[in-house]
Protein backbone atom coordinates (compact mmCIF):
# COMPACT_ATOMS: atom_id res chain seq x y z
CA UNK A 1 0.00 0.00 0.00
CA UNK A 2 2.85 2.30 0.96
CA UNK A 3 4.04 1.65 -2.68
CA UNK A 4 0.95 2.46 -4.44
CA UNK A 5 0.10 5.39 -2.32
CA UNK A 6 3.71 6.48 -3.07
CA UNK A 7 3.04 6.30 -7.18
CA UNK A 8 -0.67 7.73 -6.76
CA UNK A 9 0.69 10.86 -5.36
CA UNK A 10 3.46 11.12 -7.92
CA UNK A 11 0.68 10.79 -10.50
CA UNK A 12 -1.51 13.38 -8.75
CA UNK A 13 1.26 15.64 -8.90
CA UNK A 14 2.00 15.45 -12.50
CA UNK A 15 -1.95 15.83 -13.07
CA UNK A 16 -1.86 19.15 -11.02
CA UNK A 17 1.03 20.77 -12.98
CA UNK A 18 -0.38 19.52 -16.91
CA UNK A 19 1.78 16.52 -17.34
CA UNK A 20 0.64 14.15 -20.15
CA UNK A 21 0.34 9.93 -19.01
CA UNK A 22 3.09 8.99 -21.50
CA UNK A 23 5.13 11.26 -19.42
CA UNK A 24 4.41 9.79 -15.86
CA UNK A 25 4.18 6.26 -17.44
CA UNK A 26 6.99 5.32 -14.92
CA UNK A 27 4.77 5.87 -11.57
CA UNK A 28 1.69 4.60 -13.83
CA UNK A 29 3.55 1.37 -13.93
CA UNK A 30 4.54 1.13 -10.55
CA UNK A 31 0.93 2.19 -9.24
CA UNK A 32 -1.08 -0.97 -11.03
CA UNK A 33 2.25 -3.57 -9.84
CA UNK A 34 1.27 -2.33 -6.28
CA UNK A 35 -2.10 -3.16 -6.83
CA UNK A 36 -1.44 -6.27 -7.93
CA UNK A 37 -0.20 -6.82 -4.89
CA UNK A 38 -2.59 -5.99 -3.27
CA UNK A 39 -5.22 -8.21 -4.74
CA UNK A 40 -3.17 -11.17 -4.81
CA UNK A 41 -2.50 -10.22 -0.91
CA UNK A 42 -5.56 -10.35 -0.34
CA UNK A 43 -6.39 -13.62 -2.19
CA UNK A 44 -3.58 -15.38 0.40
CA UNK A 45 -5.22 -13.96 3.38
CA UNK A 46 -8.67 -15.62 2.34
CA UNK A 47 -6.60 -19.59 1.96
CA UNK A 48 -3.55 -18.72 4.02
CA UNK A 49 -0.72 -21.55 4.56
CA UNK A 50 -1.83 -24.28 6.82
CA UNK A 51 0.70 -23.53 9.11
CA UNK A 52 -0.06 -20.12 8.99
CA UNK A 53 -3.05 -20.78 10.63
CA UNK A 54 -1.92 -23.16 13.10
CA UNK A 55 0.57 -21.35 14.47
CA UNK A 56 -0.04 -17.57 13.60
CA UNK A 57 -4.20 -17.50 13.87
CA UNK A 58 -4.24 -13.75 15.30
CA UNK A 59 -1.68 -12.34 12.84
CA UNK A 60 -3.84 -13.90 10.15
CA UNK A 61 -6.99 -12.41 11.42
CA UNK A 62 -5.09 -9.21 11.71
CA UNK A 63 -3.28 -9.86 7.89
CA UNK A 64 -6.77 -10.17 6.32
CA UNK A 65 -8.15 -6.53 7.95
CA UNK A 66 -5.26 -4.77 6.79
CA UNK A 67 -5.67 -5.83 3.29
CA UNK A 68 -8.85 -5.27 3.36
CA UNK A 69 -8.64 -1.81 4.50
CA UNK A 70 -5.76 -0.93 2.27
CA UNK A 71 -8.17 -2.50 -0.98
CA UNK A 72 -10.28 -0.47 0.35
CA UNK A 73 -7.90 2.71 -0.30
CA UNK A 74 -6.82 1.27 -3.71
CA UNK A 75 -10.60 1.08 -5.31
CA UNK A 76 -10.24 4.91 -3.90
CA UNK A 77 -6.97 6.05 -5.62
CA UNK A 78 -8.47 3.88 -8.96
CA UNK A 79 -11.98 6.03 -8.81
CA UNK A 80 -10.32 8.96 -8.36
CA UNK A 81 -7.86 8.42 -11.38
CA UNK A 82 -10.84 7.52 -13.29
CA UNK A 83 -12.55 10.62 -12.75
CA UNK A 84 -9.08 12.53 -13.56
CA UNK A 85 -8.08 10.85 -17.14
CA UNK A 86 -11.85 10.34 -18.17
CA UNK A 87 -12.56 14.48 -17.57
CA UNK A 88 -9.40 14.87 -19.20
CA UNK A 89 -8.06 12.46 -22.25
CA UNK A 90 -11.51 10.84 -22.36
CA UNK A 91 -12.70 7.11 -21.92
CA UNK A 92 -11.10 6.05 -24.56
CA UNK A 93 -7.74 6.69 -22.42
CA UNK A 94 -9.19 5.11 -19.28
CA UNK A 95 -9.70 2.06 -21.49
CA UNK A 96 -6.56 1.58 -22.98
CA UNK A 97 -5.26 1.97 -19.15
CA UNK A 98 -6.91 -1.29 -17.98
CA UNK A 99 -5.79 -3.21 -20.80
CA UNK A 100 -2.49 -2.37 -19.78
CA UNK A 101 -3.17 -3.29 -16.42
CA UNK A 102 -4.66 -6.43 -17.37
CA UNK A 103 -0.95 -7.53 -18.84
CA UNK A 104 0.96 -6.01 -15.96
CA UNK A 105 -0.99 -8.46 -13.72
CA UNK A 106 -0.81 -11.28 -16.54
CA UNK A 107 2.93 -10.78 -16.40
CA UNK A 108 3.35 -10.25 -12.43
CA UNK A 109 0.86 -13.64 -11.86
CA UNK A 110 3.27 -15.78 -14.13
CA UNK A 111 6.53 -14.57 -12.69
CA UNK A 112 6.45 -12.87 -9.06
CA UNK A 113 3.34 -14.48 -7.83
CA UNK A 114 4.00 -18.42 -9.35
CA UNK A 115 7.32 -18.10 -7.95
CA UNK A 116 6.09 -17.01 -4.42
CA UNK A 117 3.22 -20.16 -4.58
CA UNK A 118 6.19 -22.70 -5.01
CA UNK A 119 8.85 -20.92 -2.78
CA UNK A 120 5.78 -21.10 -0.24
CA UNK A 121 4.71 -24.80 -1.07
CA UNK A 122 8.33 -25.74 -0.60
CA UNK A 123 8.56 -24.17 2.85
CA UNK A 124 5.74 -26.69 3.67
CA UNK A 125 7.01 -29.71 2.41
CA UNK A 126 10.05 -28.97 4.45
CA UNK A 127 8.08 -28.50 7.34
CA UNK A 128 5.82 -31.41 6.81
CA UNK A 129 8.54 -33.01 7.07
CA UNK A 130 10.65 -31.67 9.70
CA UNK A 131 7.20 -31.96 11.95
CA UNK A 132 6.78 -36.19 10.62
CA UNK A 133 10.48 -36.38 11.48
CA UNK A 134 10.38 -34.79 14.69
CA UNK A 135 7.19 -36.86 15.63
CA UNK A 136 8.68 -40.12 14.62
CA UNK A 137 11.48 -39.61 16.38
CA UNK A 138 10.04 -38.36 19.83
CA UNK A 139 7.65 -41.57 19.97
CA UNK A 140 10.58 -43.98 18.90
CA UNK A 141 12.30 -42.38 21.70
CA UNK A 142 9.26 -43.04 23.72
CA UNK A 143 8.60 -46.67 22.94
CA UNK A 144 12.38 -47.14 23.68
CA UNK A 145 12.25 -45.79 26.92
CA UNK A 146 9.11 -47.71 27.82
CA UNK A 147 10.97 -50.77 26.71
CA UNK A 148 13.64 -50.16 29.05
CA UNK A 149 12.12 -49.66 31.75
CA UNK A 150 10.16 -52.72 31.40
CA UNK A 151 13.41 -54.58 30.91
CA UNK A 152 14.75 -53.21 33.58
CA UNK A 153 11.68 -54.08 35.63
CA UNK A 154 12.07 -57.10 34.41
CA UNK A 155 15.81 -57.40 35.20
CA UNK A 156 15.24 -56.47 38.92
CA UNK A 157 16.10 -58.51 41.96
CA UNK A 158 15.88 -58.37 45.33
CA UNK A 159 16.37 -60.02 48.45
CA UNK A 160 13.83 -63.07 49.20
CA UNK A 161 13.97 -64.28 52.88
CA UNK A 162 12.57 -67.43 53.76
CA UNK A 163 8.93 -67.18 55.84
CA UNK A 164 8.01 -70.91 56.11
CA UNK A 165 8.57 -74.55 55.12
CA UNK A 166 5.63 -77.40 55.77
CA UNK A 167 5.93 -81.02 54.58
CA UNK A 168 5.14 -81.78 51.15
CA UNK A 169 4.63 -85.85 50.78
CA UNK A 170 7.03 -88.29 52.28
CA UNK A 171 10.29 -86.45 50.99
CA UNK A 172 9.47 -83.02 50.24
CA UNK A 173 9.54 -79.67 51.71
CA UNK A 174 7.95 -76.39 50.46
CA UNK A 175 8.93 -73.15 51.05
CA UNK A 176 7.99 -69.80 51.21
CA UNK A 177 10.00 -66.51 50.94
CA UNK A 178 9.26 -63.25 50.72
CA UNK A 179 10.72 -60.19 49.72
CA UNK A 180 10.09 -56.40 48.92
CA UNK A 181 6.64 -55.12 47.96
CA UNK A 182 5.34 -58.28 48.56
CA UNK A 183 7.75 -60.16 46.23
CA UNK A 184 6.81 -63.68 46.93
CA UNK A 185 8.70 -67.38 45.77
CA UNK A 186 7.87 -70.97 46.52
CA UNK A 187 10.22 -73.62 46.70
CA UNK A 188 10.77 -77.66 46.98
CA UNK A 189 13.52 -79.02 48.83
CA UNK A 190 14.46 -82.24 49.47
CA UNK A 191 14.58 -83.98 53.01
CA UNK A 192 17.69 -82.81 54.44
CA UNK A 193 18.93 -80.67 51.34
CA UNK A 194 20.03 -76.97 52.51
CA UNK A 195 17.63 -74.59 52.76
CA UNK A 196 19.10 -70.99 52.65
CA UNK A 197 17.33 -68.33 55.05
CA UNK A 198 17.50 -65.95 52.07
CA UNK A 199 18.51 -65.67 48.31
CA UNK A 200 18.39 -63.36 45.53
CA UNK A 201 15.14 -63.46 43.64
CA UNK A 202 13.27 -61.97 40.20
CA UNK A 203 11.22 -58.96 41.77
CA UNK A 204 7.97 -59.06 41.82
CA UNK A 205 5.82 -55.96 43.48
CA UNK A 206 2.22 -57.33 44.04
CA UNK A 207 1.64 -59.03 40.62
CA UNK A 208 -0.77 -60.87 42.13
CA UNK A 209 -3.24 -60.62 44.90
CA UNK A 210 -1.49 -59.82 48.03
CA UNK A 211 -1.54 -63.91 49.44
CA UNK A 212 -0.66 -64.72 53.03
CA UNK A 213 2.00 -67.53 53.37
CA UNK A 214 -1.09 -70.45 54.14
CA UNK A 215 -2.43 -69.08 51.09
CA UNK A 216 0.84 -69.95 49.22
CA UNK A 217 1.58 -72.97 50.79
CA UNK A 218 -1.69 -74.26 49.69
CA UNK A 219 -1.70 -73.48 46.15
CA UNK A 220 2.00 -74.86 45.50
CA UNK A 221 0.46 -78.15 46.95
CA UNK A 222 -2.59 -78.20 45.31
CA UNK A 223 -0.71 -77.51 42.24
CA UNK A 224 1.47 -80.39 42.65
CA UNK A 225 -1.35 -83.31 42.85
Amino acid sequence: MATASAAFGALKKGFAIGRDIESMASDLSRWMGALSDLDQMEKEAKNPPIFKKLFSGQSVEQEAITTFANKQKAQQQRYELQQWIGLTMGRSKWEELVRMEGQIRKRRQETLYKQRERRQKFVEIVAWIVMIGLGAAALTFFVMFLKGKTANAADQMTICRKVKCEKMGKRQLVCVFRGQNNTIESQIFEYLEFIPNEYQCKYDPNAKKEMTVQETLKAVRESQK
